[in-house]
């Protein structure tokens, strides 16, 4: 009978790309009956033998072999859509918030080291981690975010303090933010329930807008 560490390595190379980052939850999973504690120490063996990277605690991949670098690095994006912003299934659990979605819209030229990232399933205390070169801000979601409305969390998000965000006014910017929320797959019930889960200056700023009817076809 194989080893475990050579059975989670076989399972490893068979089912990821390299350099495609997983988590230490996934292995749990696919080996219910194994310890997590054995898990744990087998991934930690495996890394330190150089058949595994690991950008942070829990999230790993395999190390490509054809590199021309001595030093294998596991991409800081793929990582954190890994473990925050999408499921295996494509479907969305979190998304990017504050200055990275503002400087995308076109909304400032600033930029921050830290990434803001607002999250289902994460604890509801605000904490901060470090992927690769990244300083990551981790926060629980007001409400559970979807597919449908992450783009409006996002939008919510910057209306909290917008003058901080945005290098322009409101009014300035309604065409972009009216273009990024245009055809919002909800109902107006479901927006007005995700609005009143912000404080009122975000409130003010999104009926300002033109609220619910100017974002939503549904």
């Amino acid at each position: 009978m194989k080893k475990i560490i050579d059975q989670l390595y076989e399972y490893i190379e068979k089912t990821y790309e390299f350099n495609e980052p997983f988590l230490l939850k996934e292995l749990y999973d696919v080996f219910p009956d194994i310890k997590q504690g054995t898990i744990r120490e087998s991934m930690r063996r495996l890394f330190e033998q150089g058949k595994l990277i690991k950008s942070k605690n829990g999230v790993y991949g395999l190390p490509n072999p054809y590199r021309i670098l001595k030093m294998a690095v596991m991409n800081s994006e793929d990582a954190v859509n890994k473990k925050y912003i999408k499921s295996d299934d494509g479907t969305v659990v979190g998304y990017r918030s504050g200055f990275y979605i503002a400087n995308a819209l076109g909304l400032t030229t600033q930029t921050s080291s830290d990434l803001v990232i607002y999250a289902n399933e994460v604890s509801k205390k605000k904490r901060t981690i470090r992927i690769k070169n990244i300083r990551v801000i981790i926060n629980q979601a007001r409400v559970k975010v979807t597919n449908d409305n992450y783009k409006l969390l996002q939008i919510l998000d910057l209306f909290v303090d917008f003058n901080k965000f945005s290098e322009y006014s409101l009014s300035e910017s309604k065409e972009i933010i009216s273009n990024y929320l245009n055809g919002l797959n909800l109902s107006n019930e479901e927006i007005e329930h995700i609005v009143e889960a912000y404080p009122k200056d975000a409130q003010i700023q999104f009926y300002k807008l033109g609220g619910t009817h100017a974002f939503t076809h549904k």
